[in-house]
């Protein structure tokens, strides 16, 4: 099997004639040596001094430009770029050629009769009636007291609102804690009953900083106020917490705190049953899940208060329960899925 020839460029192929030189090399490493030889002959016995650098000058030029390229090209492409760019124009002025352009009769007979014909008179600007400016009603608009108050408001609402989540991370701290076996037991229920008040309370002046805010944003309108239909609420059933018995194992031992086990009609045990607790605002405070074993349980009790606890599953409906706290431990809530 044979190599494939090398490929190479055809269009600049040139023969070589002289051994390993080309035509074009040859002659000029002939031109260099020819001068060189011939400042030899005839300068080189009456001027030594003169002719000899001539003679080496000629011989080296000869062979650079036969064999010495410069960036793979030969001298004399450079030397003929030198002499094009210094000798080419670098300005050049436009001159008018002297030829005399016929004149077009049609186009200036259009000019004439376009600028022989009457003015045009500019549109009338249209007058349009002056609207009366329309006057605000400025009792309607806060004013800079309301909105300072409102401002007041929000701040301590936010202050609150920080207490609250300070004093539910103490009692979430006290969970931990009483979990944890000690040589000694502690007793925490002074502790729990004091934060448990102090919840209390906050929630109460949040309460009533949010009525105070909604009194002031409350937009007076003159109008006759369009209320719309009340929507149907669903039939809120109220229960109260099943005394456990001996059998039923506590999941809580901290007051206020909701827990309870769903089922369905057949007794079976409900997972991911979403439980959410509203309070009597209809805000809601809490939302738990229940676990493969149907049970579901709050991290940090609730203040004292009527909350209502509603639950969501898929193909399940359930009641409405409505449940009151008053700081004791709860038992768990039996809740069956309606049929």
């Amino acid at each position: 099997m044979e190599a494939h020839p090398i490929p190479q460029n055809v269009t600049s192929f040139q023969f070589k004639l002289v051994g390993d030189m080309t035509l074009k090399q040859f002659v000029y490493l002939a031109s260099g040596v020819g001068m060189a030889y011939l400042i030899f002959v005839l300068f080189a016995a009456n001027l030594p001094f003169i002719s000899w650098p001539f003679i080496i000058l000629f011989t080296l030029l000869g062979v650079a430009f036969a064999f010495l390229p410069i960036e793979s090209r030969p001298l004399d492409h450079w030397l003929a770029a030198f002499l094009t760019a210094i000798y080419s124009p670098t300005k050049r002025i436009w001159k008018k050629n002297g030829k005399n352009y016929k004149e077009d009769a049609l186009y200036a007979s259009r000019l004439v009769t376009y600028l022989s014909g009457p003015a045009k008179e500019a549109p009338l600007a249209i007058k349009t009636a002056e609207t009366a400016p329309q006057t605000a009603d400025i009792s309607k608009l806060p004013t800079k007291e309301e909105l300072q108050k409102t401002v007041d408001l929000a701040r301590q609402a936010q202050q609150l609102q920080m207490k609250i989540i300070q004093t539910e991370r103490a009692l979430s701290q006290i969970k931990d804690q009483a979990q944890k076996p000690t040589p000694v037991p502690i007793d925490y229920g002074q502790e729990v009953n004091k934060i448990l008040t102090d919840l209390q309370s906050l929630v109460s002046q949040a309460s009533v900083i949010k009525e105070q805010i909604q009194s002031i944003q409350k937009p007076q309108t003159g109008g006759a106020n369009v209320t719309p239909p009340p929507f149907p609420k669903e039939k809120v059933k109220v229960v109260i917490p099943i005394k456990p018995k001996q059998t039923t194992v506590a999941l809580t031992t901290f007051p206020n705190v909701l827990n309870g086990i769903v089922k369905d009609a057949q007794n079976n045990y409900l997972e991911s049953v979403v439980a959410v607790i509203y309070n009597k605002d209809g805000l809601p405070v809490r939302a738990l899940k229940t676990n493969k074993l149907g049970q579901f349980t709050g991290s940090t009790p609730l203040p004292n208060g009527t909350y209502n606890l509603e639950l969501e599953k898929d193909n399940f409906s359930f009641d409405v329960l409505q449940i009151e706290l008053s700081g004791t431990v709860l038992p768990p809530l039996m809740i069956t899925a309606k049929t």
